[in-house]
């Protein structure tokens, strides 16, 4: 009975707290929860997917990302992410804090900040610029492109430099990691004579450029610019044609009367000089001290 009694209590004590759950049960028509955004200091940040696409459930790069979770993969990765927004913002610099507000750190990666500030300070493709010389009075980052070049003027300068050192020209691919819309100056630097240019054959774009003056070249008097070489020069250029090989090069330098460094000389023979034999005299007689006779003793007799 007493079992039975326990049994009915405890039935009726479950039923009331079912009873008053329902009762403070959200409805389910009840609006959507939402949140006040923050006011946006105007600096674009990446969304979360693209923060966290690497830890996402389900993907085959889960388990490699959770591993290296606050190590130095996620942190160069940091690093890669804001050299590259460096790149896209040339040559403005950054500020450090816009950066880093760019960047979308989770709360567990804001002790990598000090880490990615000497990260970029050490890294080849970012300049520091200090809070003194920065103008947004921050302390700022840009990009390090590898030919520091941004403009005509600065290319002018550059090959200038260039031609002391060295009589290699410029990779056009390496200048428009700087500046990537240059095709058009460099064009117009062509037309002014201040470069030259090769180009690749299938759609005549830029591939290679070497220093050039206007003063190598003959200006048009009413347009400033190098004069074109006539038609006719060009045509007697290309049908001058080069001996196809050497035995031609030697028969013409021959009918010219001059003679080919390639001719074999011809090599006189010269006898070996004898030696002459040194003459010993081997005359017998009887060798004395002549000069010698009032000093010393004759023991002749003796």
């Amino acid at each position: 009975m007493a079992l039975n009694a326990s049994l009915a209590k405890f039935r009726t004590e479950f039923s009331d707290a079912t009873a008053r759950n329902v009762q403070h049960a959200r409805p389910t028509n009840a609006p959507a929860r939402t949140t006040t955004p923050k006011p946006s200091d105007g600096i674009a940040k990446r969304t979360h997917d693209a923060a966290f696409s690497d830890t996402k459930a389900g993907t085959p790069a889960a388990a490699a990302a959770l591993a290296t979770r606050h190590s130095g993969a996620e942190l160069m990765t940091q690093v890669y992410t804001a050299v590259q927004y460096l790149k896209e913002k040339s040559p403005a610099p950054i500020a450090f804090d816009n950066l880093i507000s760019y960047l979308s750190l989770p709360t567990d990666a804001q002790k990598h900040i000090p880490l990615i500030r000497r990260a970029l300070r050490d890294s080849d493709q970012a300049t520091y610029v200090p809070r003194a010389e920065s103008p947004n009075g921050k302390e700022s980052f840009k990009y390090r492109p590898q030919i520091p070049v941004t403009n005509a003027e600065e290319l002018k300068d550059y090959l200038g430099i260039m031609a002391t050192r060295s009589a290699s020209g410029i990779a056009v691919k390496d200048l428009k990691d700087g500046w990537p819309d240059c095709t058009a100056s460099l064009d117009q630097l062509e037309r002014e004579g201040f470069v030259l240019i090769t180009r690749w054959k299938k759609d005549n774009s830029p591939r290679t450029i070497y220093p050039d003056s206007p003063s190598y070249h003959i200006l048009n008097s009413h347009t400033g610019l190098p004069q074109k070489i006539d038609a006719d020069f060009v045509d007697v250029w290309s049908k001058t044609k080069l001996p196809a090989g050497e035995a031609e090069i030697r028969n013409e330098l021959e009918k010219a009367g001059l003679t080919p460094t390639s001719q074999v000389k011809e090599v006189r023979k010269t006898e070996p000089k004898r030696k002459e034999k040194r003459r010993v005299n081997r005359k017998g007689g009887k060798t004395t001290n002549a000069h010698m006779l009032g000093i010393l003793k004759d023991y002749s007799k003796k």
